[in-house]
């Protein structure tokens, strides 16, 4: 069949479901990808090298048989290549000649750098093309799938510095589970770099877990089947959702002229609608995502005995936040993981070595924080929406933890009523929940002028709830007062909830850890 014929069958689904074209293709892919996904365990028994090349082939046709990216493709490619002749020939061979004073380390590091910012040029460029041909966003184009490589390459690339420059002293407890020792052969590397089920959305899982999975002998993962089937029928869910409500619950809406006609309440109403909506057309891609990498064995934890691994989001966790720490850790938990493991640490130098040979721990700040969301941004597109989202995003999430460190506790010493507890818990909810679905304005818009005049028809309550915040607890120095009040406390109690920072995380949620969790330097890692 000609591709001027398939074009035309895509053109008649369109039609059909009221679907862009390419994003009918998107959905097509991944539901497609679910089948192809139930023969993988078999081919990894039968021989591995099987299922290698079966991954990759269907990787190549969705990408230049569907989409017609055949540039793309070579371009992703070639990123790939690469990325494995530097680690092969430059990375791995300074770890194996005398290095005295620190010099080879130093290169490696500055080499990893490079491929680092080398990707996310390269990334930032068709990105650029994209703005400057003025592409619409129902187009599918490479940089979707090339912001899923460019997490893989980049974090291989740390995991190989880690394996082969790093001693275990140096590493935190995920770095030691992840670090790579001993190079895959170039099939094996292609083969993850490719990996179809992860191919289009993610996510992007570490090169070990994938390691893990591909090299086991047996059909693990017992549930593979049951847990495929609740992600698909939960993606459903939200697509019936997006496709009923979506587009009369949008952000688009407060645009129309006849949004003018509505009174505070109910444009406020409606951007809570509308930020839920908008995270739902992610809700059902991942889950869909996840259905695939769950049958396919790939997704099964054997530490947690859950299908978990292709998980990148909590939806009850984030819809029920209390702080953006708990959004964030459970939003695109396998990007927040990527930033928190190649900028946030790494921009902290997070391990200092001491002349003692003992590691000291510094713990990452505000400018780590900043450095990630802006290098979150880049990611995403050289928009000012992103731009302006992600870096208030940084200011809210130290903001958050500066009311988490001077106000939290004075809701939760012994004295505190059950009452006033719930009482906190149920205003972080809503403060939370309200100003995020306001933050992201800009990011569903993409355009910072529509954004300026949706955010004066709702008053600009994110911003002056924000700013009022920032000036009580910054600006006039409320919070050392407050901190300094709660250390004087003698209620043991309230001096362990000061002690209660973001940083810290719970052993049930270390598989989910978002880029603050880093600062807690004994992570447990399931993953």
């Amino acid at each position: 069949m000609s591709s001027t014929q398939t074009g035309g069958w895509w053109l008649i689904g369109s039609a059909l479901t009221g679907v862009a074209p390419d994003i009918l293709k998107l959905l097509s892919s991944l539901l497609i990808s679910i089948p192809l996904s139930i023969p993988i365990p078999h081919l990894q028994k039968l021989n591995p090298i099987y299922f290698h090349i079966y991954s990759i082939s269907i990787s190549i046709y969705f990408l230049t048989g569907i989409f017609n990216l055949k540039s793309g493709f070579i371009q992703l490619l070639l990123d790939s290549l690469i990325t494995y002749f530097i680690c092969q020939h430059y990375i791995i061979p300074l770890s194996q000649e005398k290095d005295k004073d620190g010099s080879k380390k130093s290169k490696a590091k500055r080499m990893v750098w490079g491929i680092f910012a080398g990707l996310l040029t390269h990334l930032t460029f068709n990105h650029s093309k994209r703005i400057i041909w003025k592409i619409p966003y129902e187009t599918v184009e490479i940089t979707g799938a090339q912001m899923v490589l460019v997490m893989k390459l980049s974090t291989f690339t740390w995991n190989v510095y880690d394996g082969h420059h790093r001693s275990k002293a140096e590493l935190d407890s995920y770095q030691s589970i992840t670090s790579i020792t001993k190079l895959p052969s170039l099939l094996e590397f292609l083969s993850y770099c490719f990996f179809f089920p992860c191919l289009l959305v993610g996510p992007a899982i570490p090169f070990k877990d994938y390691m893990n999975f591909y090299s086991r002998n047996n059909l693990s993962s017992p549930n593979r089947f049951q847990d495929s089937f609740k992600s698909l029928i939960l993606g459903f869910g939200f697509a019936g959702l997006v496709g009923i409500y979506g587009s009369t619950w949008s952000y688009e809406k407060m645009l129309e002229d006849q949004f003018l006609n509505k009174s505070w309440i109910q444009r406020f109403l409606h951007v809570q609608i509308a930020g839920f909506m908008a995270r739902s057309r992610y809700y059902l891609v991942w889950l869909f995502a996840q259905a695939s990498v769950t049958i396919s064995g790939c997704g099964y934890n054997p530490m947690t005995l859950k299908s978990d691994i292709g998980q990148n989001i909590d939806i009850t966790k984030i819809e029920f936040a209390q702080n953006y720490k708990g959004i964030f850790d459970h939003w695109n938990m396998k990007t927040n993981i990527w930033l928190r493991e190649t900028v946030y640490k790494r921009v902290s130098e997070l391990n200092i070595k001491e002349s003692d040979g003992k590691v000291k721990v510094k713990k990452p700040g505000f400018g780590s924080t900043m450095a990630t969301f802006a290098a979150s941004a880049a990611w995403h597109g050289p928009l000012p929406a992103y731009f302006f989202v992600f870096l208030s995003g940084g200011v809210l999430q130290a903001l958050a933890r500066s009311i988490r460190r001077s106000i939290r506790p004075f809701f939760l010493n012994s004295s505190s009523t059950l009452a006033l507890k719930s009482s906190y818990d149920f205003l972080s909810l809503i403060l939370t929940q309200t100003n995020l679905n306001y933050l992201v304005i800009p990011f569903v818009l993409l355009d910072l002028k529509k954004s300026y005049l949706a955010y004066r028809l709702i008053g600009f309550y994110g911003h002056l709830s924000v700013g009022i915040l920032l000036i009580f607890l910054w600006g006039f120095g409320f919070e050392k007062v407050l901190i300094k009040k709660l250390s004087n406390s003698s209620d043991l109690v309230t001096k362990n909830s000061i002690n209660s920072t973001t940083s810290n995380t719970s052993v049930e949620n270390s598989s989910k850890l978002g880029i603050t969790d880093c600062m807690n330097p004994n992570m447990t890692v399931l993953q």
